[in-house]
């Protein structure tokens, strides 16, 4: 019977791993994911210099703007070519814990004048590593007088 309970434990305990560790979660399986009017998304290999949390990019001199060393005025990093003429870009810094999924959506609202930027943050395991990303995608270029609202959510 001792044995039997401790088999139970152990098949309890590994069960239990499976749903939480950060490699192996069902939960955090696939890759990102863009819906709505996004045309792509980028990914920077360095952090913009300004304390934003939401971007609305709407031409080059901006992009390099943020991504350039405030006293000397180079590029901290290699950004890559954006046509400023037919799209915007937008992001949206988010954190998540140890395995994290993004689930990256623009909506058009016509009738509203606005884009919505939603990214829906999905994250499990139990480990200590924090994870950022600032969700860089390229949309339409946004009509005038057009606004862009931000939302996250985490799952």
């Amino acid at each position: 019977m001792k044995v039997f309970s401790i088999a139970l434990i152990i098949t309890f305990i590994l069960f239990i791993g499976l749903f939480t560790d950060c490699s192996k979660n069902f939960k955090c399986s696939g890759d990102n994911q863009e819906n709505g009017i996004i045309t792509g998304s980028l990914k920077i290999s360095c952090t913009p210099m300004t304390g934003l949390k939401t971007f609305i990019i709407e031409d080059d001199s901006t992009f390099q703007k943020y991504f350039s060393n405030i006293n000397t005025g180079q590029l901290l990093c290699t950004l890559p070519e954006i046509d400023f003429d037919a799209f915007t870009l937008l992001g949206q810094y988010t954190i998540g814990g140890c395995e994290v999924i993004y689930i990256r959506e623009v909506t058009k609202h016509d009738d509203i004048m606005k884009y919505h930027y939603k990214v829906t943050v999905k994250e499990c395991g139990s480990c200590m590593k924090e994870s950022y990303s600032f969700n860089w995608v390229t949309v339409p270029k946004l009509p005038d007088r057009w606004i862009v609202t931000f939302e996250q959510m985490k799952e």
